[in-house]
């Protein structure tokens, strides 16, 4: 609605609902109805609203000062003997709030330069993300954080830029002087490789023998060994830490290393590799109540021993990089290539407990031709380690390998009542090689199986004879269920003429199928019996 048309109107409220609308002027003195609540009045000055009107002046607000003021045209006829002089219009900037973009902008260049600032400050060290990385390199991206984030500041900053420059000047300096002084670890790092690419270490990198403790604790660089062995004594937890200085490793090969020390030296966290340069590294493990001369027979696995420096808590290792090589799959899968046991035994003894698990698993399906009093030895180490989590495979492996299965049925009960007490499950294989050892305690194993699973160990039940009549009979009449029916069953295999007072004794309290089983088992013991 339009000026003019308001100025003819009248601006009315209800005095029955308050409502306000607009009326033409014609209608004043005279009864209107209130389209809201249909209340009738008559338009005069107590129902009309009258706005209070705006004067030029009356707003105090200082922000109305900073707009221009336009003067008025001269007056005809009128003399003017004072000239006013006006200021030029401000830029908007200088009284309008900063826009969201330009502070979401300084926030971005004050958080590159602090980021920035600590990676030089704790990634510098051995092992940190900035180690290998040359101080001129760090110096270049000092100054391109710097001059990125001054950029932005100036950006965020249009009223006070005199301010934003200094501050930002502060502390771009401080990041680009952060170089200088954190320095440790700008060494360049080589890859250790030869032209070939085969992976093995070049002798032109050999490291030079240090002259002295003091040389040879900045070669290796042991900080965080210190920092580990120093941390554990004040604690008074009774563990030490342990470095291993490996040389002339390729560096897909640490993982490998890594997961095998943590296995073997029973390490409470995974041992840390820092790269220490010309393809050599400082695995440091942490936690563990094992002596020097110990963890250093378990690295001959992997490479030579050089040295143990006692004094740096150090055992120096030459990593041989062959043994990590996997041999040709196809060769591996062919049981009539010559090379198929040669190699599979060579998988055994491998640092990656996956590859083993395969060649355990092929060896298992394959017949012992060669090589069996090798393949056996390997695979009777396998089951003796306790950290070892496939030793079904290696029992069902070594039923087909070993030549007298009471060589090791004494390993594969302890094996599986140490699973038992650990809560895990108990491969069959485990408790068959067992069995067919003739392993003494034996039956008491397959006893508590069998009650908590009777179909998955009857069988197994069944293998021990009469040996185990005695245990079955001792404990029948305690039996429900599926057991009861279950040790029937095993009476019909196994039993004789000493349990068939016990079975016909059963038959009085029996339901219909347990009287026809028990029926059925007397008949079998009889008739084994003679009688």
């Amino acid at each position: 609605m339009d000026e003019d048309h308001q100025d003819q109107t009248l601006l009315v409220k209800c005095p029955s609902c308050s409502q306000r609308f607009r009326v033409g002027e014609d209608l004043r003195e005279r009864m209107v109805e209130c389209g809201a609540c249909d209340h009738r009045f008559r338009i005069n000055e107590e129902v009309i609203v009258r706005a209070r009107k705006f004067y030029p002046g009356e707003q105090k607000d200082p922000r109305l000062s900073r707009f221009q003021r336009v003067p008025m045209a001269p007056v005809a006829g009128l003399e003017l003997t004072n000239q006013v002089n006006y200021a030029p219009a401000p830029a908007p900037e200088a009284f309008e709030p900063v826009s969201p973009l330009r502070i979401i902008l300084g926030v971005i260049g004050v958080a590159m330069i602090v980021i920035t600032a600590l990676f030089l400050i704790f990634g510098a060290s051995r092992g940190g993300v900035f180690d290998g990385v040359t101080t001129d390199k760090r110096l270049m991206l000092a100054c391109f954080v710097a001059v990125l984030g001054l950029a932005l500041l100036l950006y965020a900053n249009p009223r006070s830029r005199t301010k934003a420059l200094l501050i930002g000047l502060l502390m771009t300096g401080g990041l680009v002087s952060l170089p200088f002084f954190f320095r440790e670890g700008s060494a360049p790092l080589q890859s250790g490789i030869t032209g070939d690419g085969t992976g093995a270490p070049s002798q032109a990198a050999a490291l030079p023998e240090p002259q002295n403790v003091d040389d040879l604790r900045n070669q290796i660089g042991t900080k965080p060994l210190d920092e580990e062995i120093e941390r554990l004594v004040t604690e008074g937890s009774g563990k030490t830490a342990v470095g291993i200085w490996l040389r002339g490793l390729n560096g897909e090969n640490r993982y490998p290393i890594r997961d095998y020390i943590e296995r073997v030296c029973k390490s409470s966290v995974p041992p840390h590799p820092f790269p220490r340069g010309e393809g050599s590294y400082l695995m440091v493990v942490t936690g563990v109540t094992m002596d020097l001369d110990a963890i250093a027979a378990l690295c001959g696995r992997f490479g030579a021993v050089e040295a143990i420096h006692r004094d740096l808590a150090v055992i120096e290792v030459k990593v041989n990089n062959e043994y990590f090589s996997e041999s040709p799959i196809e060769v591996l899968l062919d049981r009539d290539n010559p090379d198929f046991y040669k190699l599979n035994q060579k998988e055994l003894e491998s640092l990656d407990m996956e590859r083993v698990k395969r060649a355990v698993n092929r060896l298992a399906d394959s017949e012992p031709k060669v090589f069996r009093t090798d393949i056996s030895r390997h695979l009777t180490s396998l089951l003796r380690e306790e950290h070892v989590d496939f030793k079904g495979e290696v029992a069902r492996a070594l039923a087909v390998w070993v030549e007298d299965p009471k060589q090791v049925g004494a390993d594969a009960l302890r094996a599986a009542e140490e699973l038992k007490l650990r809560g895990q499950p108990v491969p069959k294989d485990l408790v068959e090689l067992a069995i067919t050892a003739k392993t003494p305690g034996v039956i008491p194993l397959v006893d508590e199986l069998w009650r908590k699973d009777p179909m998955a160990w009857e069988d197994s039940y069944g293998r021990l004879g009469t040996d185990a009549e005695s245990v079955l009979r001792l404990g029948f009449p305690e039996l429900e269920g599926l057991v009861r029916q279950s040790a029937v069953r095993l009476f019909a295999k196994v039993g004789t003429l000493q349990s068939v007072d016990l079975l016909e004794r059963a038959i009085s309290s029996a339901d219909a199928e347990l009287k026809v089983n028990i029926e059925n088992a007397l008949t079998a013991i009889r008739k084994r019996g003679g009688s």
